[in-house]
């Protein structure tokens, strides 16, 4: 089915009056601008808290179901996948960051720091890349990770 018919976020707000059409209006124009999740730009207005985000995006999901749409995010990629896609590592320095995992039992970023095939700031950049995609993936926000984190952590 075409995304036309696709229940958005930022509608079911408007729609139940939590917040304007004006409201909408300038966090979409922020968000074009700045990027972001437009959850977030909402809170970061003020205009709604974490409770009502949480609530909605159920809402949302429920309702692009009913629809027939899917919730399902892509798969997510491998760290080395995404490396090696950008051309920030070969294959060849991709299998062999993944014989040294094996041979060390080393996560294979700290496999890929060890042979020097990539630098501490690229490395954090993808893992916050694919952590993202994580988030994404599950169908939550940032907000809610950070919360299911730290529910797990029991903090």
């Amino acid at each position: 089915m075409a995304d036309a018919k696709r229940v958005f976020l930022g509608e079911l707000l408007v729609r139940d009056r939590l917040i304007t059409r004006e409201n909408l209006d300038k966090s979409l124009h922020m968000q074009k601008k700045r990027g972001g999740l437009i959850g977030m730009i909402l809170i970061n207005m003020g205009l709604i808290t974490e409770e009502n985000l949480m609530t909605y995006i159920r809402k949302q999901e429920e309702e692009n179901k009913k629809l027939g749409l899917s919730t399902e995010q892509p798969k997510r990629k491998r760290l080395g996948e995404m490396l090696s896609e950008d051309g920030i590592i070969t294959q060849a320095q991709l299998d062999d960051a993944l014989a040294y995992q094996k041979k060390t039992g080393a996560k294979l970023g700290i496999a890929l720091l060890d042979k020097k095939y990539v630098e501490k700031g690229v490395l954090v950049r993808y893992l916050t890349k694919q952590s993202q995609m994580v988030i994404d993936s599950i169908g939550i926000t940032t907000v809610e990770a950070k919360y299911v984190v730290s529910e797990a952590e029991g903090k």
